[in-house]
Formats: structure tokens, sequence, C-alpha cells
């Protein structure tokens, strides 16, 4: 006897050609229907990806929240937050230095072509960023921190709001002390609980999953609003 779940693979399969047609279309629009980008951002190729901007954001980029990354120094995790980004249209800063290139080939493969759809702004260093923030930008919105030091859970209602950047460390020394008091007197620092007696630490790319769609659930509200049960699904009974 087939099973929901095989039958519905099979329908999902079935429907690849229509998907991979669709997508090209999409990519194609999308590289045509540009608007203007948030202060900062410039325009790049996909392919080129320079040294100091990556791809402008398109029309459907968020512009209520932000993802920051303070001295990455694995290029995966970097490209598995980049694609996190795209998948939820929300922009991603990166400050150095930087443990890799954007030429990186490892950077690529984890973000696979999901580059063209996020936007990524590379800053030197903290300073560099931190005077962007405050001086170029107006200190648009807070700044969130993540850390196992933080003071408060990451769950905890009322943690975010529109306009937050959220501000993630390097994964061997996490954020600087002074991006951490700054953070401290912003938004707060943020905890997501792990049990240290097995583990020191979360995967950076994985800590920003849970950080990026914890604020969108308290931004947004309830997720089955802008993303409704599948009722051909399985499990999609009550």
């Amino acid at each position: 006897k087939t099973s929901a779940f095989a039958m519905f693979a099979a329908r999902q399969h079935a429907m690849l050609p229509q998907l991979a047609r669709a997508g090209g279309a999409t990519s194609r629009l999308r590289r045509v229907r540009r608007v203007s980008p948030p202060p900062g951002f410039r325009s790049a190729s996909a392919a080129a990806q320079p040294s100091d901007a990556v791809e402008v954001a398109d029309d459907n980029q968020r512009r209520d929240l932000a993802v920051v990354l303070v001295s990455p120094q694995i290029p995966g995790n970097t490209g598995t937050i980049a694609r996190t980004c795209a998948a939820t249209r929300v922009p991603l800063h990166l400050v150095g230095p930087l443990g890799f290139t954007l030429e990186d080939s490892q950077l690529k493969r984890a973000g696979l072509d999901y580059w063209n759809s996020v936007c990524v702004k590379v800053h030197d260093d903290w300073p560099a960023f931190h005077s962007y923030w405050r001086d170029e930008l107006g200190s648009p919105g807070r700044l969130v921190a993540f850390s196992k030091f933080g003071a408060r859970p990451h769950a905890e209602e009322g943690a975010y709001r529109k306009g937050d950047w959220l501000l993630f460390g390097a994964e061997t020394t996490g954020l600087p002390d002074e991006a951490h008091d700054i953070c401290a007197k912003s938004g707060g620092v943020r905890r997501i609980p792990i049990d240290e007696q097995h583990v020191r630490s979360l995967n950076l790319a994985v800590s920003v999953g849970v950080g990026a769609y914890e604020a969108l659930r308290q931004i947004d509200g309830s997720p089955t609003e802008g993303n409704p049960p599948r009722p051909d699904a399985p499990g999609s009974h009550e």
C-alpha cells in the first residue's frame, strides 16, 4: 500500500520540470526588476562576487530586520547563513576581519545558487560597521546580540522589534567586548539554551537560524498567516 508521504513525494517529483522552468523565469525577472537598495548597498554581479559587496535587494527584501556576522571564520557557515537570509529575505552584513574571501569555494558551495537572492554588505571591521550603523544610517533600530553569556533567553516574548539588527560573533571567540557592551545598552544580549555539560556552543549557522526565525515569529505574528498549512501534504490533519 502506497503511503500518503510517498504519494505526496511523487507529486512533487512530477512537478520538478515545471518548477525548474518557473524558477528560471523568476531568476530572469529578478535580475530585471531592481529597485533602490537600502542605504549602503551596492550592486554587484552574483557571478563575480567582489570583496566589497555582493547583491542588491529586490522588491521583496525585508527592511525591518538584518543579520550581522562579526568576524566569521568558517566559509561553509557563512554560506549556509546566506542561504537562510535568502529564504527569509533578510539582509546580511559581514564584519571583518573575515576568515575567508568571498571567492572561497566552500562559501559558494554552501550558499548554492542563492547568492543572487540575498543582500550582503561587507564592513572592514567592527568600528567601520558601528560607524555605518550609527553615523551613516542614524542608528536605525536596535543592536541585539546573541551569546552563550546572554542575560535573557532568546525566545522571551517581546524580545524583538521591527528594525532590529541581530548580531552573532565569530565561531571561535564570539563577539568582541565592545560589540557586546554596545548591544547590552541597545537591544540586549540573548542566550539560546544549550546543555553545556555536553556541548560548548551551537554551530553559528544553527544559531542564526534559531535567532532569525524567532525574531520573525515575533515581528510577523502567527506563522500560519503568511505560510498556511497545505491540505495535500502528509501531517496536515487537525
